[in-house]
């Protein structure tokens, strides 16, 4: 990749992250006005409601440059098996251990592509089911009196940091919040 291809990649990351940082101020001085609200009728009756909590400030996205390997994954092999990456390292078709694992893992990858869409087929379908089962424990919630309708309960949020995402593009593939993978 060359220098200015970096810069813009950067650039861009840099203006999402800025662009989701304004999303959840936004959200926050929304919360706090109507806190404010609030404060003013409780503090007649002689008492005062909770803050709202802080925005969880996104996290900086992670400059990873397409085609470059920046994740490490610890792994036990056998002494055969290192055996022979030592010899392709010793032959000279990879400089490091890392080069050859990640080479050969790659291919392995591409050698059970086969396997590698029956599982995502079936990982798909599992998300299906259990977003369906999310819906009706929802709904039982609601008829069992736990959750009023129309509190503002978010029709959609995060699986891992359960925050409200229903105001944000249906397409999203990542939380803005916490950097977990969404599916609707």
């Amino acid at each position: 990749m060359h220098r200015k291809d970096l810069r813009e990649f950067y650039k861009e990351a840099v203006r999402e992250w800025r662009e989701n940082y304004k999303k959840a101020l936004g959200e926050w001085k929304e919360r706090f006005r109507k806190w404010k609200d609030q404060a003013k009728d409780e503090i007649s009756k002689g008492s005062l409601p909770p803050l709202p909590p802080m925005p969880s400030v996104p996290p900086i996205p992670q400059l990873t440059l397409p085609g470059v390997r920046s994740n490490v994954v610890a792994s036990r092999i056998s002494d055969e098996d290192l055996k022979l990456i030592d010899m392709l390292i010793e032959a000279g078709l990879f400089k490091t251990r890392s080069e050859a694992v990640a080479y050969l893992v790659n291919e392995g990858i591409k050698a059970r592509q086969d396997i590698i869409e029956k599982v995502s087929s079936a990982l798909e379908e599992i998300r299906r089911i259990r977003r369906q089962a999310e819906k009706k424990v929802e709904k039982l919630r609601v008829e069992l009196g736990l959750v009023k309708t129309g509190s503002g309960e978010a029709e959609w949020t995060c699986p891992q940091c359960r925050r409200d995402l229903s105001n944000l593009p249906d397409d999203i593939k990542v939380c803005p919040y916490c950097g977990a993978g969404l599916s609707k």
